[in-house]
């Protein structure tokens, strides 16, 4: 890999340092179990700490193939953002903990347990990063009622229950309610998979859900 031509993490954990490079995906799920895309071995990172997406754009590969004449914008034009999944110990960018999803600048240090991180990319933002433009899932096509809807992308954001009720204005209880109904019915089992969800129903070719 050519540092110098592709976004990537210098990833500094207990098993040395790992260049992880941001290729073939335009998201990727941090933790400490196995299925995650980025692995941190160590008992202060939540089996599903992170996730760090890409916005705005793709990169130069996906894992699934695009709709004949679809064409991949420049990578320039993306945005990194780090979100924290609710995780126990949380997440820092330089210092500061991540309570909603941030965007990430070349040379941002990020801390998750006592892993430290590092984001290169050698692409400036073509415009400022905004509040991050999420995907949607019509309720049509996932059986969502518009209240498990609105929770959805709350989680997909990286808000907690008792934070989502703030922001809907109902109570954690009824929150958790909504995400244990969403969970049944597009059959995902944590917050990590909700991500996961989210994303891949939105890439070009990809199957309804019914």
């Amino acid at each position: 890999m050519d540092d110098n031509r592709v976004p990537y993490l210098n990833i500094h954990g207990t098993e040395g340092r790992v260049i992880f490079p941001l290729i073939d995906a335009d998201y990727w799920i941090i933790g400490r179990d196995n299925t995650n895309d980025i692995v941190l071995s160590e008992k202060w990172v939540s089996r599903n700490h992170a996730t760090l997406q890409l916005v705005g754009t793709l990169p130069d590969h996906r894992r699934s193939r695009p709709r004949e004449g679809w064409q991949r914008p420049p990578i320039a034009e993306g945005v990194f953002y780090l979100v924290d999944l609710s995780s126990r110990n949380g997440s820092c960018v330089n210092g500061q903990r991540v309570t909603s999803p941030i965007p990430l600048q070349n040379g941002d240090r990020i801390a998750i347990g006592q892993t430290e991180i590092e984001f290169y990319t050698p692409y400036k933002p073509a415009r400022t990063a905004s509040p991050l433009n999420l995907p949607t899932v019509p309720v049509a096509r996932t059986n969502l009622t518009p209240s498990e809807e609105r929770v959805f992308w709350e989680v997909v954001q990286g808000f907690t229950n008792k934070e989502i009720g703030k922001r809907l204005q109902i109570s954690p209880r009824t929150v958790q309610t909504h995400l244990s109904s969403i969970m049944t019915k597009l059959n995902l089992e944590n917050r990590a998979q909700i991500v996961r969800f989210a994303f891949e129903r939105d890439r070009p070719g990809m199957p309804e859900v019914m």
